[in-house]
């Protein structure tokens, strides 16, 4: 059973509105606090150990590339992660670059912009041969990639984030189901594009 707020409070003799401070990195706890709270998350199991987890000896430098275009939901990604990035210490710098579209050659164009001080990309991008191949060359070049909302599992990336789009798919066949309340019919589906390996898994 995982570990609670209230266990690593206990475990480190500060109270929970300090521990969820240092865990959500709001300020109000001291340097110590902080140190004592992330001592007890890992000695606990709350938060991966050292060994699991490299954390950068200097602030990172991080550039997105999202296909934002007039999406609400890029849109509201790509201010989330500025927002959010500007808060973390262990962040030096954050650049979201706007694909021009969802092909390769978009793709490429704008990675051609990737600072050469950059430690680590986030993208949104098509399941593609192409594709893949610009990633590779991102993480041959010393950069770790991380891939968004929708997986490329064929690229060198370190980590996925996202939902399980099968799972979602799934879940919303049987509400939709459901809704219908037994009745037969024919059904439409609208998807942005089966390149995207997430719309697929979802459909």
């Amino acid at each position: 059973m995982k570990a609670t707020v209230s266990d690593i409070a206990r475990n480190c003799g500060l109270s929970t509105a300090t521990v969820d401070r240092v865990l959500n990195n709001r300020p109000g706890a001291s340097a110590a606090n902080r140190q004592r709270v992330m001592e007890a998350a890992k000695q606990l199991g709350y938060l991966p150990v050292a060994d699991q987890v490299t954390l950068p000896s200097k602030p990172a430098n991080l550039e997105f590339f999202l296909p934002i275009g007039s999406n609400a939901f890029m849109q509201d990604l790509a201010k989330h992660i500025e927002d959010y990035a500007s808060r973390l210490p262990l962040v030096a710098s954050c650049r979201i670059h706007n694909l021009a579209g969802i092909s390769p050659n978009a793709l490429q164009t704008s990675v051609e912009k990737l600072s050469l001080r950059a430690n680590g990309v986030g993208v949104i991008a098509v399941d593609h041969p192409r594709t893949r191949n610009i990633l590779r060359d991102i993480v041959e070049a010393g950069i770790r990639l991380v891939t968004l909302v929708s997986d490329i599992p064929a690229a060198p990336r370190s980590a996925y984030v996202g939902i399980d789009n099968r799972v979602a798919g799934r879940t919303a066949a049987l509400l939709m189901g459901r809704f219908l309340g037994g009745r037969e019919g024919r059904l439409a589906m609208v998807v942005g594009s089966r390149s995207y390996r997430g719309h697929e898994e979802r459909e």
